[in-house]
Order: structure tokens, then C-alpha cells, then sequence
């Protein structure tokens, strides 16, 4: 399937989000674009409109072969440089802060327990998912393309912080892009 190969970086200028009115009046939403709650289906649905892979349940999309997408945010290189910016979320959201289980993994890591909270990562997402979609879209602003790479979740493993089994370290992903290509 085009635009899915591994390790590739896929470029597409965007320039505006805009609604257009039945009268013909346009309005933008440049912070729609930059906001995680607001973009997060819109670049659902354009990843599955640039690659062709479909909705799917359970995770964000499927491929025509029954293999699983999950897609996830980081913020892009340019805009947001410092190493402060490189560890960002990749298990499932229900890992995280006051949800399902957040409080869960937050006690096993306090008390290094790190194989415990990997194994709720792995029950939650880690072990349905054949492959993650990594995209810049997190506090996404138009100045730079939309990037958007796939990286096997073998690879996903091996990458994840030795600290925190739900983060991943954008620059370590981004050393492995092999090629670009623009959209």
C-alpha cells in the first residue's frame, strides 16, 4: 500500500483548516489545528485518506491485510527543539493521568517496578497494534508539513524510555527514518 512503508518520512503542506458556509462565507481554525482535543480525529481521518488504511475498532486504523495502526502525537523537531519536548506519550490513553490506569502503572514506577506497568501497556495496546503511526501533530502549526512515519511495534518496544514504558523518545524515531517523501 503506498504511503505506508516503514521508517519513511511523509511530508504534506497544509496550508488552513477552513469551513465553508452554504452562503460561500469561509472561516479558518488555525487553533483547531493546534489543539489535541479538536485535531485528533481530523488527523485520524487524513492519515486514513493520504494511506488508505480504514477506521477500525479498538485501534485507530486497520490496513486491508487486518493489521492494526495506532496513531500517536509528537511535537515536531522544529517548532519545538529541546530535548524537553523528545519523551511523549505512546500507550494507550487509558495509561495515563487519572484514567483507568494511570494511578496503576504511577505506583508500579514509584516503586521501580517497571515490568509491571510494561505489562499493563502490552494488555492495553502494546500487544494489538502491529504498527504506530507517529505524527507532528501535537500543538500542530501550519508553518511546518505534516509529518507522518510507520514503525513496526516490535521496533516500538525497543524504543520505549527505560524509565516510563508508556513514553517514547522522538529523537531516537527520527534517527530511524530511512527516506522522505513529500505528499
Amino acid at each position: 500500500m503506498s504511503n505506508l512503508e516503514t521508517y519513511t518520512l511523509y511530508e504534506v503542506k497544509i496550508e488552513s483548516l477552513k469551513l465553508t458556509l452554504q452562503n460561500g462565507k469561509q472561516f479558518e481554525f488555525p487553533d483547531t489545528l493546534a489543539n489535541g482535543r479538536a485535531n485528533y480525529i481530523l488527523f485520524e481521518e487524513l492519515i486514513r485518506a493520504l494511506t488508505g488504511l480504514k477506521k477500525a475498532t479498538g485501534s485507530d486504523h486497520v490496513g486491508p491485510d487486518g493489521s492494526l495502526y495506532e496513531q500517536k502525537a509528537f511535537k515536531d523537531l522544529e517548532l519545538f527543539p529541546g530535548n524537553e519536548n523528545d519523551l511523549f506519550q505512546t500507550s494507550a490513553s487509558n495509561t495515563f493521568g487519572a484514567n483507568n490506569n494511570g494511578p496503576k502503572i504511577k505506583k508500579f514506577l514509584e516503586s521501580n517496578d517497571y515490568q509491571s506497568a510494561l505489562e499493563i501497556c502490552m494488555e492495553t495496546g502494546y500487544r494489538k497494534n502491529q504498527f504506530y503511526i507517529y505524527t507532528n501533530t501535537k500543538s500542530y502549526k501550519t508553518s511546518v508539513p505534516l509529518k507522518y512515519f510507520v514503525v513496526p511495534t516490535i521496533d516500538v518496544l525497543a524504543s520505549l524510555s527505560s524509565s516510563d514504558p508508556r513514553l517514547i523518545s522522538r529523537n531516537s524515531l527520527l534517527k530511524k527514518i530511512e527516506s522522505k517523501l513529500e505528499i
